[in-house]
């Protein structure tokens, strides 16, 4: 090994501290400072007992990133299921809601029939039925038939109701 370098610092000693803290910090950067860092994430310094990330740190190296990403999609399966319940429940909310919106257009007297009409008909692809089904029969649907045929065939909306076209085969068997 040449070391004829050296014959500089010779004769200027604050330049060769300097090399040689340069070179220390080099080589302790380079090779000790990557272990503790690996020694403090597993928490095996100073006999300190393991930290959560260093246990799952060690189980990943032992069992491998699958049984990890498993657990983990778990979990995230888990919260979309709560998701789509709160999302059911909001949806049985929202079609009460329209139902009810139905039902006081139908029974208010200052709107025109047509519209009447094709409330109910919303009314009935909901699912809806019962007394405000009986009463649209008898007071809207049974004195305008002509009226009640074009709003069936203008009617747009999807139904529901899986019961939509027996009910609406029911009126207008009643009504001819």
């Amino acid at each position: 090994m040449d070391l004829s370098f050296l014959a500089y610092y010779a004769d200027n000693p604050v330049a060769f501290v300097v090399l040689v803290i340069g070179a220390v910090v080099i080589i302790y950067t380079w090779k000790v400072l990557p272990l503790k860092i690996e020694k403090m994430w597993i928490g095996k310094a100073a006999g300190e007992e393991r930290g959560e990330a260093g246990q799952k740190t060690e189980s990943i190296k032992k069992d491998g990133i699958i049984p990890h990403l498993d657990k983990t999609l778990e979990r995230m399966e888990s919260k979309i299921d709560e998701a789509n319940g709160s999302m059911r429940d909001m949806e049985t909310r929202i079609n009460h809601i329209d139902k009810a919106a139905m039902m006081g257009i139908i029974y208010n007297r200052n709107i025109h029939i047509i519209d009447r009409l094709r409330a109910f008909i919303c009314y009935l692809k909901l699912g809806g039925n019962g007394l405000v089904a009986e009463f649209a029969i008898e007071y809207l649907v049974g004195p305008n038939r002509d009226l009640w045929m074009r709003a069936v065939q203008e009617s747009q909306m999807i139904p529901r109701c899986p019961k939509y076209e027996e009910r609406i085969a029911e009126i207008n068997k009643k009504i001819a």
